[in-house]
């Protein structure tokens, strides 16, 4: 292997990173939903699911990728 040469990039990366944008999102939004269920506050908690888990979502996606940038 060159001295310039860079290792290749592993697909199952960006795999990861995909679920780990995706993964706050379905969860928060399952959270809400059963709460809502249990609490009877019916479109309150499931949209606050879904904001909060795509608001943590982007964040992770950020912090992966500034960290896969670094490691090329």
């Amino acid at each position: 292997m060159e001295p310039d040469a860079k290792p290749p990039v592993k697909l199952w990366r960006f795999a990861a990173i995909g679920v780990e944008f995706f993964s706050p999102i379905l969860g928060g939004s399952l959270l809400g939903y059963y709460l809502d269920g249990y609490f009877h506050t019916t479109p309150v908690l499931a949209i606050s699911g879904l904001l909060l888990g795509a608001f943590l979502g982007m964040y992770r996606l950020i912090i992966e990728l500034r960290d896969f940038q670094r490691s090329l």
